[in-house]
Protein backbone atom coordinates (compact mmCIF):
# COMPACT_ATOMS: atom_id res chain seq x y z
CA UNK A 1 0.00 0.00 0.00
CA UNK A 2 1.02 3.74 -0.85
CA UNK A 3 2.27 5.27 2.64
CA UNK A 4 0.43 8.38 4.29
CA UNK A 5 1.09 11.64 1.80
CA UNK A 6 2.81 14.41 3.51
CA UNK A 7 1.04 17.44 2.34
CA UNK A 8 2.66 19.24 -0.52
CA UNK A 9 1.95 22.01 -2.47
CA UNK A 10 2.69 22.24 -6.03
CA UNK A 11 1.75 24.65 -9.17
CA UNK A 12 -0.41 22.13 -11.72
CA UNK A 13 1.99 24.42 -14.29
CA UNK A 14 4.81 22.71 -13.65
CA UNK A 15 5.25 21.17 -17.07
CA UNK A 16 7.80 23.29 -18.13
CA UNK A 17 10.14 23.61 -15.49
CA UNK A 18 12.69 21.75 -14.49
CA UNK A 19 11.74 19.54 -11.33
CA UNK A 20 14.55 21.27 -9.02
CA UNK A 21 12.71 24.29 -9.91
CA UNK A 22 9.57 23.40 -8.18
CA UNK A 23 10.73 23.16 -4.34
CA UNK A 24 9.88 26.49 -3.68
CA UNK A 25 6.21 25.97 -4.63
CA UNK A 26 3.50 26.94 -1.93
CA UNK A 27 3.54 24.13 0.71
CA UNK A 28 0.99 22.80 2.98
CA UNK A 29 -1.66 23.02 0.09
CA UNK A 30 -1.88 20.34 -2.52
CA UNK A 31 -1.62 16.66 -2.11
CA UNK A 32 -1.25 14.47 -5.29
CA UNK A 33 -5.28 14.04 -5.21
CA UNK A 34 -5.55 17.41 -4.93
CA UNK A 35 -4.04 18.59 -7.99
CA UNK A 36 -5.32 15.53 -9.77
CA UNK A 37 -8.98 16.86 -8.96
CA UNK A 38 -8.48 19.91 -10.19
CA UNK A 39 -6.75 19.15 -13.29
CA UNK A 40 -9.53 16.24 -14.40
CA UNK A 41 -12.05 18.66 -13.80
CA UNK A 42 -10.82 21.20 -16.57
CA UNK A 43 -11.18 17.79 -18.84
CA UNK A 44 -14.31 17.25 -18.13
CA UNK A 45 -15.09 20.75 -18.57
CA UNK A 46 -13.27 20.70 -21.73
CA UNK A 47 -15.13 17.84 -22.86
CA UNK A 48 -18.87 19.45 -21.63
CA UNK A 49 -17.86 22.63 -23.82
CA UNK A 50 -16.58 20.67 -26.75
CA UNK A 51 -19.88 18.13 -26.82
CA UNK A 52 -21.76 21.75 -27.04
CA UNK A 53 -19.96 23.17 -29.69
CA UNK A 54 -20.43 19.13 -31.70
CA UNK A 55 -24.29 20.32 -30.80
CA UNK A 56 -24.33 23.31 -32.14
CA UNK A 57 -22.44 22.88 -35.40
CA UNK A 58 -25.38 19.53 -36.10
CA UNK A 59 -27.82 21.83 -35.54
CA UNK A 60 -26.50 24.56 -37.86
CA UNK A 61 -25.96 22.01 -40.71
CA UNK A 62 -29.71 20.51 -40.43
CA UNK A 63 -30.78 23.66 -40.59
CA UNK A 64 -29.32 24.85 -43.79
CA UNK A 65 -27.35 21.86 -45.26
CA UNK A 66 -23.87 22.80 -46.81
CA UNK A 67 -20.13 21.37 -47.53
CA UNK A 68 -18.58 23.96 -44.96
CA UNK A 69 -21.18 23.28 -42.53
CA UNK A 70 -20.38 19.93 -42.86
CA UNK A 71 -16.65 20.06 -42.69
CA UNK A 72 -17.49 22.26 -39.73
CA UNK A 73 -19.49 19.48 -38.29
CA UNK A 74 -16.27 16.84 -38.77
CA UNK A 75 -13.91 19.51 -36.84
CA UNK A 76 -16.00 19.48 -34.37
CA UNK A 77 -17.26 15.87 -34.10
CA UNK A 78 -13.09 15.13 -33.98
CA UNK A 79 -12.68 17.90 -31.13
CA UNK A 80 -15.10 16.88 -29.17
CA UNK A 81 -14.06 12.82 -29.64
CA UNK A 82 -10.49 13.89 -28.63
CA UNK A 83 -11.41 15.79 -25.31
CA UNK A 84 -13.24 12.36 -24.23
CA UNK A 85 -9.68 10.92 -24.92
CA UNK A 86 -8.15 13.14 -23.01
CA UNK A 87 -10.16 12.05 -19.78
CA UNK A 88 -10.56 8.41 -20.92
CA UNK A 89 -8.23 7.18 -18.09
CA UNK A 90 -9.94 8.16 -15.37
CA UNK A 91 -12.25 4.71 -15.04
CA UNK A 92 -14.00 5.27 -11.45
CA UNK A 93 -16.02 7.92 -9.87
CA UNK A 94 -19.10 9.52 -11.88
CA UNK A 95 -18.23 7.84 -15.04
CA UNK A 96 -19.18 4.20 -13.77
CA UNK A 97 -22.63 5.58 -12.78
CA UNK A 98 -24.81 4.37 -15.96
CA UNK A 99 -22.03 2.76 -17.98
CA UNK A 100 -21.01 6.58 -19.10
CA UNK A 101 -18.11 5.42 -20.70
CA UNK A 102 -19.41 3.19 -22.72
CA UNK A 103 -22.54 5.54 -24.02
CA UNK A 104 -19.52 8.15 -25.19
CA UNK A 105 -17.57 5.53 -26.62
CA UNK A 106 -18.84 1.42 -27.33
CA UNK A 107 -15.23 0.21 -28.42
CA UNK A 108 -14.38 -3.02 -28.77
CA UNK A 109 -17.33 -3.36 -31.88
CA UNK A 110 -16.81 -6.51 -32.99
CA UNK A 111 -19.91 -7.41 -34.26
CA UNK A 112 -21.13 -4.09 -35.56
CA UNK A 113 -23.64 -3.31 -33.27
CA UNK A 114 -22.92 0.66 -33.73
CA UNK A 115 -24.01 0.26 -37.39
CA UNK A 116 -27.03 -2.14 -36.82
CA UNK A 117 -28.00 0.56 -33.92
CA UNK A 118 -27.78 3.56 -36.52
CA UNK A 119 -29.41 1.66 -39.50
CA UNK A 120 -32.32 0.36 -37.37
CA UNK A 121 -33.53 4.06 -36.31
CA UNK A 122 -32.64 5.37 -40.04
CA UNK A 123 -35.11 3.02 -41.08
CA UNK A 124 -37.72 3.56 -38.00
CA UNK A 125 -41.04 5.65 -38.40
CA UNK A 126 -40.33 8.11 -36.04
CA UNK A 127 -37.49 10.95 -35.33
CA UNK A 128 -35.68 9.57 -32.09
CA UNK A 129 -35.45 12.00 -28.87
CA UNK A 130 -32.29 12.60 -27.11
CA UNK A 131 -34.61 10.89 -24.51
CA UNK A 132 -35.45 8.13 -26.99
CA UNK A 133 -31.25 7.74 -27.52
CA UNK A 134 -30.55 7.44 -23.98
CA UNK A 135 -33.26 4.62 -23.10
CA UNK A 136 -31.51 2.53 -26.26
CA UNK A 137 -28.54 0.79 -26.34
CA UNK A 138 -24.88 2.35 -25.68
CA UNK A 139 -23.67 1.34 -29.12
CA UNK A 140 -25.96 4.06 -30.10
CA UNK A 141 -25.20 6.91 -28.08
CA UNK A 142 -21.29 8.17 -28.62
CA UNK A 143 -19.11 9.44 -31.24
CA UNK A 144 -19.03 6.01 -32.68
CA UNK A 145 -22.84 6.42 -33.61
CA UNK A 146 -21.32 10.28 -35.50
CA UNK A 147 -18.86 9.04 -36.58
CA UNK A 148 -21.13 5.74 -38.71
CA UNK A 149 -23.14 8.60 -40.06
CA UNK A 150 -20.55 10.96 -41.55
CA UNK A 151 -18.46 8.52 -42.30
CA UNK A 152 -19.02 5.20 -43.24
CA UNK A 153 -19.05 3.51 -46.72
CA UNK A 154 -23.19 2.55 -46.07
CA UNK A 155 -23.95 6.44 -45.66
CA UNK A 156 -22.38 7.23 -49.01
CA UNK A 157 -25.50 7.51 -51.14
CA UNK A 158 -27.64 9.00 -48.28
CA UNK A 159 -26.91 12.89 -48.06
CA UNK A 160 -26.30 13.75 -44.35
CA UNK A 161 -29.07 16.46 -44.55
CA UNK A 162 -32.02 13.92 -44.94
CA UNK A 163 -34.42 14.46 -42.15
CA UNK A 164 -33.87 10.70 -41.05
CA UNK A 165 -30.15 11.36 -40.81
CA UNK A 166 -30.08 14.63 -39.66
CA UNK A 167 -32.69 13.87 -36.76
CA UNK A 168 -30.19 10.92 -35.71
CA UNK A 169 -27.24 13.40 -35.39
CA UNK A 170 -29.21 15.89 -33.20
CA UNK A 171 -30.86 12.95 -31.04
CA UNK A 172 -27.24 11.50 -30.03
CA UNK A 173 -25.14 14.89 -30.09
CA UNK A 174 -27.93 16.52 -27.50
CA UNK A 175 -27.39 12.90 -25.49
CA UNK A 176 -23.71 13.73 -26.01
CA UNK A 177 -24.15 17.02 -24.40
CA UNK A 178 -26.07 15.58 -21.39
CA UNK A 179 -23.68 12.94 -20.54
CA UNK A 180 -20.40 14.83 -20.68
CA UNK A 181 -22.70 17.53 -18.84
CA UNK A 182 -23.59 15.51 -16.20
CA UNK A 183 -20.10 14.16 -15.94
CA UNK A 184 -18.79 17.49 -15.55
CA UNK A 185 -21.12 18.49 -12.54
CA UNK A 186 -20.77 15.22 -10.72
CA UNK A 187 -17.06 15.26 -10.99
CA UNK A 188 -16.93 18.83 -9.03
CA UNK A 189 -19.15 17.34 -6.13
CA UNK A 190 -16.91 13.80 -6.08
CA UNK A 191 -14.37 16.49 -5.18
CA UNK A 192 -14.35 16.31 -1.26
CA UNK A 193 -14.60 12.44 -1.17
CA UNK A 194 -12.27 11.86 -3.52
CA UNK A 195 -9.68 14.19 -1.97
CA UNK A 196 -10.04 13.03 1.54
CA UNK A 197 -10.20 9.41 0.41
CA UNK A 198 -6.53 8.43 0.75
CA UNK A 199 -7.97 4.68 -1.58
CA UNK A 200 -8.02 7.06 -4.49
CA UNK A 201 -4.24 7.89 -4.89
CA UNK A 202 -3.55 4.18 -5.79
CA UNK A 203 -6.85 4.38 -7.94
CA UNK A 204 -5.75 7.01 -10.02
CA UNK A 205 -2.70 5.43 -10.27
CA UNK A 206 -3.93 1.90 -11.16
CA UNK A 207 -6.31 3.82 -13.72
CA UNK A 208 -3.45 5.31 -15.75
CA UNK A 209 -1.45 2.21 -16.09
CA UNK A 210 -4.49 0.36 -17.17
CA UNK A 211 -4.82 3.11 -19.79
CA UNK A 212 -1.05 2.72 -21.29
CA UNK A 213 -1.87 -0.66 -21.03
CA UNK A 214 -4.75 -0.46 -23.43
CA UNK A 215 -3.21 1.87 -25.34
CA UNK A 216 -0.26 -0.56 -26.33
CA UNK A 217 -2.03 -3.81 -26.48
CA UNK A 218 -5.75 -2.96 -27.66
CA UNK A 219 -5.64 0.16 -29.59
CA UNK A 220 -2.43 0.04 -31.22
CA UNK A 221 -1.40 -3.76 -30.98
CA UNK A 222 -4.40 -5.76 -31.80
CA UNK A 223 -5.20 -3.70 -34.71
CA UNK A 224 -1.50 -3.91 -35.51
CA UNK A 225 -1.46 -7.98 -35.12
CA UNK A 226 1.14 -7.79 -32.69
CA UNK A 227 -0.82 -9.49 -30.10
CA UNK A 228 -0.58 -12.75 -31.45
CA UNK A 229 -3.74 -11.89 -33.74
CA UNK A 230 -3.63 -11.15 -37.51
CA UNK A 231 -3.50 -7.60 -38.36
CA UNK A 232 -7.24 -5.99 -38.27
CA UNK A 233 -7.47 -1.95 -39.41
CA UNK A 234 -11.44 -2.47 -38.00
CA UNK A 235 -10.24 -3.49 -34.64
CA UNK A 236 -8.88 0.17 -34.35
CA UNK A 237 -10.99 2.91 -33.03
CA UNK A 238 -12.27 5.81 -35.48
CA UNK A 239 -10.96 3.52 -38.42
CA UNK A 240 -13.78 4.79 -40.83
CA UNK A 241 -12.63 8.58 -40.24
CA UNK A 242 -9.13 7.68 -40.24
CA UNK A 243 -8.68 8.86 -36.88
CA UNK A 244 -7.12 6.19 -35.29
CA UNK A 245 -3.57 7.80 -34.01
CA UNK A 246 -5.31 10.94 -33.37
CA UNK A 247 -6.97 9.66 -30.84
CA UNK A 248 -4.31 8.17 -29.17
CA UNK A 249 -2.57 11.24 -29.10
CA UNK A 250 -5.32 12.87 -27.53
CA UNK A 251 -4.89 10.01 -24.55
CA UNK A 252 -1.10 10.36 -24.43
CA UNK A 253 -1.77 14.27 -24.11
CA UNK A 254 -4.15 13.89 -21.71
CA UNK A 255 -2.36 11.72 -19.36
CA UNK A 256 0.49 14.46 -19.33
CA UNK A 257 -2.07 17.42 -18.46
CA UNK A 258 -4.45 15.36 -16.42
CA UNK A 259 -2.13 12.93 -14.61
CA UNK A 260 1.22 13.96 -14.83
CA UNK A 261 1.27 16.54 -12.58
CA UNK A 262 0.30 15.30 -9.62
CA UNK A 263 2.12 11.88 -10.23
CA UNK A 264 5.16 14.30 -10.40
CA UNK A 265 4.09 15.63 -6.50
CA UNK A 266 3.49 11.81 -5.32
CA UNK A 267 7.54 10.80 -6.73
CA UNK A 268 8.74 13.93 -4.87
CA UNK A 269 7.17 13.03 -1.65
CA UNK A 270 9.04 9.54 -1.82
CA UNK A 271 12.48 11.22 -2.99
CA UNK A 272 12.32 9.43 -6.51
CA UNK A 273 12.53 13.03 -8.48
CA UNK A 274 14.89 11.12 -11.33
CA UNK A 275 11.80 8.71 -11.87
CA UNK A 276 9.36 11.39 -12.14
CA UNK A 277 11.85 13.15 -14.82
CA UNK A 278 12.18 10.33 -16.79
CA UNK A 279 8.59 9.60 -16.79
CA UNK A 280 7.94 12.92 -18.25
CA UNK A 281 11.14 12.78 -20.73
CA UNK A 282 9.49 9.69 -22.00
CA UNK A 283 5.83 10.37 -22.55
CA UNK A 284 6.73 13.88 -24.14
CA UNK A 285 8.70 11.93 -26.65
CA UNK A 286 5.93 9.36 -27.13
CA UNK A 287 3.95 12.09 -27.65
CA UNK A 288 5.80 14.21 -29.70
CA UNK A 289 6.26 10.74 -31.80
CA UNK A 290 2.24 10.21 -31.88
CA UNK A 291 1.59 13.84 -33.22
CA UNK A 292 4.42 13.68 -36.21
CA UNK A 293 2.46 10.29 -37.90
CA UNK A 294 -0.55 10.55 -40.26
CA UNK A 295 -4.06 10.38 -38.38
CA UNK A 296 -4.91 6.97 -39.46
CA UNK A 297 -3.64 3.69 -38.76
CA UNK A 298 -1.97 1.44 -41.36
CA UNK A 299 -1.51 -2.25 -41.00
CA UNK A 300 0.36 -3.01 -44.31
CA UNK A 301 3.88 -4.72 -42.84
CA UNK A 302 5.78 -3.44 -46.04
CA UNK A 303 4.59 0.53 -45.42
CA UNK A 304 6.93 3.18 -44.08
CA UNK A 305 4.20 4.34 -41.70
CA UNK A 306 3.60 0.81 -40.34
CA UNK A 307 7.34 1.55 -39.40
CA UNK A 308 7.01 4.55 -37.70
CA UNK A 309 3.48 2.52 -36.04
CA UNK A 310 5.97 0.12 -34.55
CA UNK A 311 8.06 2.64 -33.14
CA UNK A 312 5.11 4.71 -31.75
CA UNK A 313 4.14 1.52 -29.87
CA UNK A 314 7.16 0.74 -28.57
CA UNK A 315 7.26 4.34 -26.97
CA UNK A 316 4.15 3.43 -25.51
CA UNK A 317 5.43 -0.07 -24.54
CA UNK A 318 8.39 1.76 -22.10
CA UNK A 319 5.75 4.10 -20.73
CA UNK A 320 3.98 1.06 -19.50
CA UNK A 321 7.24 -0.31 -18.20
CA UNK A 322 7.72 2.88 -16.60
CA UNK A 323 5.14 2.99 -14.59
CA UNK A 324 3.45 0.37 -14.04
CA UNK A 325 6.82 -1.56 -12.90
CA UNK A 326 9.12 1.36 -11.74
CA UNK A 327 6.86 3.67 -10.29
CA UNK A 328 4.45 1.32 -9.20
CA UNK A 329 7.10 -0.68 -7.26
CA UNK A 330 8.51 2.56 -5.85
CA UNK A 331 5.29 3.43 -4.51
CA UNK A 332 4.26 0.19 -3.33
CA UNK A 333 1.49 -0.38 -5.26
CA UNK A 334 0.16 -4.01 -5.79
CA UNK A 335 -1.95 -4.80 -8.30
CA UNK A 336 -4.89 -6.64 -8.94
CA UNK A 337 -7.44 -8.34 -11.22
CA UNK A 338 -8.98 -5.07 -13.84
CA UNK A 339 -12.66 -5.79 -13.92
CA UNK A 340 -13.09 -2.99 -17.14
CA UNK A 341 -10.41 -5.38 -19.44
CA UNK A 342 -13.10 -5.59 -22.13
CA UNK A 343 -13.90 -8.86 -23.47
Amino acid sequence: MISSLRRLGVAVAFLAAPFSALGSADTDTNTPRDIWHGAIAQQYAELSHASERLEASATRFCQAPDESLKQRLESDWLGAYQAWQAVRFVQFGPIEQNSRGWQLQFWPDRKNLVGSKVEGWLRADTTPTAEDIASDSVAIQGFPAIEYLLYDDAMSDRPLGEPAMCGLLQAISTHLVDTSSALERDWQAFGMHYRDTPRYTETTLANAIQAIETLEQKRLGEPMGLQGTPANRYLAEAWRSGNSIRLVESTLEGLRTGFLPGLSTLLREADAVPLAETFRDQLDKTLAKASDLPSGLTTSLDDQAFRDLQSLYLNIGQLNYLLGTEIAAELGLVRGFNSSDGD
